[in-house]
Order: C-alpha cells, then sequence, then structure tokens
C-alpha cells in the first residue's frame, strides 16, 4: 500500500508544479497584455501626434504657397516699374540728345542768318 500513496503523493507534486508553472505563465502572460496593451496606447498617441504634425505641415505649406504666390507679384510689379523707370529714362535722354541736336541746328542756322545780315547790312 506504500506504492499508491507515493504514487499519489508524486502526482500531487506534479500537479502542484504544474499549477506553479501555470501561474507563473498566467503572470507572465498578464505582464505582457499589460505590456502590449502600454505599446498599444503608446502608437495611438503617436499616430494621433503624426497626424497633428501632418496637419500643421500642411498649413505650413498652404501659408508658404500663398506667400510664393504674393512674392511672385511684387517680383512682376517691381520688373513692370523698374521698366517704366527704364523707358522714362531712356526716353527723357533720348529728348535731351534730340533738343541737343535741335539747338545745334537751330545756333547753326541763326549764325547763317547773322551772317547773311551782316553781308547784307555791309552792301
Amino acid at each position: 500500500m506504500a506504492d499508491p500513496e507515493t504514487y499519489g503523493l508524486r502526482i500531487e507534486k506534479k500537479i502542484d508544479s504544474m499549477q506553479s508553472e501555470i501561474r507563473t505563465l498566467s503572470d507572465h502572460v498578464t505582464r505582457l497584455t499589460f505590456i502590449n496593451e502600454a505599446h498599444k496606447t503608446a502608437g495611438e498617441e503617436n499616430r494621433k501626434d503624426i497626424d497633428q504634425v501632418c496637419v500643421r505641415v500642411g498649413n505650413l505649406e498652404k501659408k508658404s504657397a500663398a506667400q510664393e504666390g504674393g512674392l511672385t507679384i511684387i517680383r512682376i510689379i517691381i520688373s513692370i516699374f523698374a521698366g517704366v523707370v527704364i523707358s522714362a529714362c531712356v526716353w527723357v535722354g533720348s529728348s535731351i540728345i534730340q533738343s541737343s541736336r535741335d539747338d545745334s541746328v537751330i545756333k547753326e542756322k541763326l549764325t547763317r542768318l547773322e551772317a547773311d545780315v551782316a553781308i547784307i547790312r555791309g552792301q
């Protein structure tokens, strides 16, 4: 009868050992579940942060495009203004040159007329 008691004791020890291992595995699963949930929560928060950053970047890109358009318009206006100023300077310069030519032609004609008048008076 000693054998059945020993056998029963061994089974009880084996069952106790298996229960201990199951408890250890259960604790591991519980810890891993908490870790997994923490990672999942962190991942969701990171996704929200990334989405917010994407929205901000999109807004900044829109503002940058609007500013670039404004700068382009200002460049066009400055180019047109520079063209007008250059054209005005060329026109003033050509007017001055033309006035100088006209003055020299008038002076030359005046000199001839004075010479002719002097010749006529001298007769």
